[in-house]
């Protein structure tokens, strides 16, 4: 059985004090530092805006201010002043002129702890969250890094995961818990309507980065609900006649680790890639693939060094009739998420990647010939 969900806030200050300490404040390094510490959290599967918002906030409290000045002004390049709050502009104003000047303005006396925390604890914040996901939903064209949403293949139906607050059912003065919830849209008249959460774990445990079948009949999705092998398994859900979802079932230790299993994908509907820091491969996240039908999964699968790399590697998006692909990464210079253009190739990957090369292959360009398992889904 797996523990609540940590409080983002707290863990997010955890992790970044700890490596405030340890980090020497040189020009080179407080760029490295913050390039690790964005990549960190988008790892663990935060927006960009929450991202901004808490190394703002955590570099602010440990009187960083020119790095909090920067991650502010990311902040506000990507969503509007008003939409964020008063609060962050005044601490944004704050750390430039205090980086500016070189000493405190104004009084120091300021509870900038009990600011932080009432901008966490604000109730507006999840209606602003959720109308951002639907701004999102809009852009859906954009060929931008977006894994938190899908859409059938008729384009009348669309799922995406945001992260909102909820409070412990137990104690009074309990701080408010993060957690990843999904939700559903359909299209009416070209606008999109009817947002609903879909039920797909227990209260107080997250469920994200959905992606639907073209059909529109299964839902996969990262969970870390309890019944999991590590911190997120990958689950499906059959999505019924009526869009409600039956009973998630885990797929298993075929596709599931001790660790995080992320950013489910689908190609011809039944060839499931998914990112992965709990088996052998070259590095951070990396992508592999696994057939999935008729409630049986074959054999999860190392795509190789041709796809693969020592970084992070998450998602996966084929071009068959050209034997190309186009991996999300942040492989390139300054780690920067980008899309990098591989082949199938699969040559020179013994070491890592199962040797049944043909297996692979076959998975890759063959549908109709893939033998699956005798494994069925875990309930």
């Amino acid at each position: 059985m797996k523990s609540s969900p940590i409080y983002r806030t707290t863990q997010t200050l955890i992790i970044l004090l700890f490596a405030l300490c340890l980090n020497a404040q040189t020009k080179d390094n407080e760029t490295n530092k913050r390039i690790d510490d964005y990549l960190e959290l988008l790892k663990l599967g935060y927006s960009e805006i929450e991202i901004f918002q808490d190394l703002g906030n955590v570099n602010f409290l440990t009187e960083n201010y020119e790095a909090a000045a920067f991650w502010y002004e990311k902040l506000f390049q990507t969503a509007q002043v008003e939409t964020i709050g008063k609060n962050y502009k005044e601490r944004y104003d704050y750390a430039r002129q205090y980086v500016a000047n070189g000493t405190h303005i104004n009084s120091k006396s300021k509870d900038w702890t009990q600011s932080i925390k009432e901008d966490y604890t604000l109730e507006k914040r999840n209606e602003t969250q959720t109308s951002m996901a639907m701004n999102t939903i809009e852009s859906e064209g954009s060929k931008d890094f977006n894994p938190s949403m899908s859409i059938t293949q008729n384009g009348q139906v669309a799922f995406f995961s945001q992260a909102v607050y909820t409070k412990p059912d137990t104690g009074i003065f309990s701080k408010k818990e993060l957690v990843h919830e999904i939700y559903r849209a359909e299209r009416v008249n070209g606008q999109w309507k009817n947002f609903t959460k879909v039920k797909v774990c227990p209260k107080h445990y997250s469920a994200k980065h959905p992606t639907v079948s073209p059909d529109g009949t299964r839902l996969f999705f990262a969970s870390n609900m309890p019944g999991t092998y590590g911190e997120y398994d990958i689950y499906m859900s059959e999505i019924k006649k009526d869009g409600s979802l039956g009973i998630a079932k885990n797929l298993g230790p075929k596709v599931n680790t001790k660790k995080n299993d992320l950013y489910p994908s689908l190609a011809d509907g039944s060839l499931l890639f998914y990112a992965s820091d709990g088996r052998k491969g070259y590095g951070g996240l990396d992508l592999f693939a696994v057939a999935v039908e008729n409630n049986r999964v074959s054999r999860s699968i190392n795509l190789g060094s041709a796809i693969n790399s020592d970084h992070d590697d998450f998602s996966l998006s084929l071009i068959p009739e050209k034997g190309l692909g186009y991996v999300t990464t942040n492989r390139g210079p300054r780690k920067k998420v980008s899309q990098v253009a591989v082949t199938y190739s699969l040559k020179n990957d013994a070491e890592i990647v199962d040797k049944n090369e043909a297996e692979l292959l076959k998975v890759l360009n063959d549908e109709n010939e893939t033998d699956y398992s005798s494994t069925l889904f875990e309930n």
